[in-house]
């Protein structure tokens, strides 16, 4: 196991992260030239590897963590102040840009519900402010976080994972497979209704995240035997994703080609040293989009020049919500890694 930590997964997710920003810009810009590009930032395809990553990741958090109490103080030193820093930025700093005034703002009730359901996770009860973006192709403030709630539900589920293998003698394979079967039948039954938003929740994405625990188990058992299992597993994923159009083993295949990226590319292994700007990106970009297709931007100058000013501001940010307020709060281990990193030449 000691060659865990070198991989590249924070290459991955950076490209991830990037991969919908820019599908999020694309569609809420609504400038025709881009739309061209559209089919090549597949958003669902970022979004389930950052599934098959956080499986394989939190796995390896929960088995370092000294208790379970050790283990979620980490999760939410990791996931919250940044998380929070940007629902309440928004609420407070969008008033100036509200088609309302402050006292109609501030007292709306929808503000409220908006600070509530947000600050709970529970973005979709409440995702628009009160007079804001109301020209905007949609109103939510932050559409990207709908995930983060998933992610938090894998937080919690990781313990009892291991937990109902421990207490009660469960094979983890067993319940690896009854999860991952329970998952594909939930996901598979909604998208044949018609009802994709549900499908994509809980437990239609746990297909994902189990097999990013299972490769994290079995760790060096993968690894050695990984330019063995690459090309079936491309076969069947295009055979899934491209010709049949189903999601039965797309979660394995997709996420052994996750696996093998991460763990086959040298020169990519130091891509974080410099800070690890992927959940700054996907938590600032989609308020940033919003905001300058609000100010008429892309209407009004050259939509190639706007996109690369927002891309660059979004990068300012994410550095900045990195090394002021998300590095502060890791782990001791988790700075110690971001200083080896730093090290490396």
């Amino acid at each position: 196991m000691d060659k865990i930590n070198t991989n590249n997964f924070d290459f991955l997710r950076i490209v991830f992260a990037a991969t919908v920003a820019i599908s999020h810009l694309i569609e809420l810009s609504e400038v025709t030239l881009f739309k061209n590009y559209a089919s090549f930032f597949n958003a669902r395809l970022a979004i389930d590897g950052f599934f098959v990553i956080s499986g394989f990741l939190i796995a390896k958090s929960y088995k370092n963590s000294k208790n379970v109490k050790d283990y979620i103080l980490k999760r939410i030193k990791r996931i919250v102040p940044a998380y929070f820093f940007v629902i309440l930025f928004c609420a407070l700093s969008f008033c100036l840009i509200s088609t309302k005034s402050l006292n109609a703002y501030f007292l709306n009730a929808q503000f409220w519900h908006y600070l509530l359901a947000n600050l709970s996770f529970q973005n979709y009860i409440e995702p628009c402010l009160p007079g804001v973006f109301q020209n905007n192709l949609m109103c939510p403030v932050n559409g990207a976080l709908w995930t983060i709630k998933l992610e938090e539900a894998f937080y919690l589920l990781i313990p009892l994972f291991y937990l109902i293998t421990k207490w009660k003698k469960r094979n983890i394979y067993i319940l690896s497979l009854i999860v991952y079967l329970f998952s594909i039948a939930y996901f598979n039954y909604f998208v044949s209704e018609n009802m994709y938003r549900i499908a994509k929740q809980l437990p239609g994405a746990l297909a994902f995240f189990t097999v990013g625990i299972i490769f994290f188990t079995n760790f060096k058992f993968f690894k050695k035997w990984k330019h063995y299992f690459i090309l079936p597993c491309l076969i069947l994923f295009v055979l899934e994703h491209f010709v049949w159009h189903t999601q039965l083993l797309k979660p394995v295949v997709y996420g052994f080609m996750v696996f093998y990226f991460a763990y086959s590319i040298k020169f990519l292994n130091n891509f974080g040293k410099y800070g690890d700007l992927t959940y700054g990106v996907y938590i600032y970009h989609f308020p940033l989009i919003q905001v300058f297709v609000h100010l008429g931007y892309f209407k009004n100058y050259n939509p190639w020049l706007v996109a690369v000013i927002l891309s660059l501001l979004l990068i300012i940010i994410s550095a900045m919500s990195w090394h002021f307020l998300e590095l502060k709060y890791l782990s001791e281990n988790r700075k110690a890694r971001q200083s080896n990193l730093l090290s490396r030449k």
